[in-house]
């Protein structure tokens, strides 16, 4: 049950600066363009650094087949949680609580809660599962709340910082070229910043959302308990039948699909004018309960998979 208490330790860390971001926003040293401008930061500068960092040195064999498993494992979780999300919520309305099921915050928060938790070697299999996400997020998941096929953004998909990264990240280790000294610290220093932008921007969704206008709404009840629920607890019965010799890449996986609702769903919500501010409210509220629903799916991991 160590890792029951690392994961604990790292959540009241991630609660604390959270917090922080929270009362910034809240006194006014952040207003909305200022955390607009954290998330642009995190997106396109300290997570892709983090990414990159993540493949600096030759991979090993076992990895890059660990990381074939873990891209199969990811491809079948997706369809089985799609079919599941359009069973429990059918009706129209339900749109973004579908979206809450399906897609979680892998690069805000899985990354680097998992380079904390489970080291950096897990990083490599989180960042194949940011790719997956990614991917599905910027044709599916903008589909869903548009609902016009034709705001599929191929292009937003190549140009993704996050993708950028690990395409460049996989050249790297497939090659073994090592970054100079100066300009390998450089990107280690802006990786480690990752975690601190990242909880500070969730603070400031859930000081920018309307929390007491949401908690009248049962989507509200719904989206949290699709996304911390429902969702980990798929992938937890799941993967019961995944070899233990598997075992970082099984707690890699419930590790990703246990964090709260990923940011695009207010970044989209607002674009295509889909009640932005219940979609903050959501993102910031499931972030705010993750921080207790993931120790709880980690533990009961550790006893459900012997």
């Amino acid at each position: 049950m160590a890792i029951v208490s690392v994961i604990f330790g790292q959540t009241m860390i991630m609660f604390l600066i959270m917090l922080i971001g929270f009362l910034c926003f809240r006194v006014g040293l952040i207003d909305d363009t200022g955390s607009q401008q954290i998330s642009n930061v995190v997106i396109y500068i300290s997570n892709p650094a983090l990414l990159l960092n993540s493949f600096i040195g030759k991979l090993k064999s076992s990895q890059l087949m660990d990381g074939l498993d873990i891209l199969g494992l990811l491809i079948v979780m997706m369809l089985i949680t799609v079919v599941i999300a359009k069973l429990l919520f059918r009706k129209p309305n339900q749109m973004l609580v579908r979206f809450a099921l399906i897609f979680a915050n892998l690069g805000f928060i899985g990354l680097p809660l998992s380079k904390a938790v489970l080291g950096t070697g897990s990083v490599f299999y989180m960042s194949i599962f940011v790719g997956v996400s990614n991917f599905a997020l910027w044709t599916y998941g903008i589909y869903m709340i548009s609902g016009d096929r034709r705001t599929i953004q191929l292009k937003k998909l190549v140009i993704n910082p996050a993708i950028l990264a690990l395409v460049f990240g996989l050249l790297f280790a497939f090659t073994g070229v090592q970054l100079p000294h100066v300009l390998g610290t450089a990107v280690s220093d802006l990786a480690n910043m990752n975690l601190p932008l990242v909880m500070i921007a969730m603070g400031c969704y859930l000081a920018e959302g309307d929390i007491r206008g949401a908690l009248k709404s049962r989507d509200l009840y719904e989206a949290i308990g699709a996304r911390l629920i429902i969702a980990p607890l798929i992938v937890l019965i799941m993967l019961k039948f995944v070899p233990n010799n598997l075992m970082m890449v099984k707690e890699v996986i419930l590790l990703g699909q246990a964090t709260p609702v990923a940011a695009l769903m207010a970044i989209f919500s607002k674009t295509f004018n889909k009640n932005y501010l219940f979609s903050t409210t959501v993102v910031g509220l499931t972030t705010l309960c993750s921080l207790v629903t993931i120790p709880l799916f980690m533990g009961v991991a550790q006893w459900f998979w012997r």
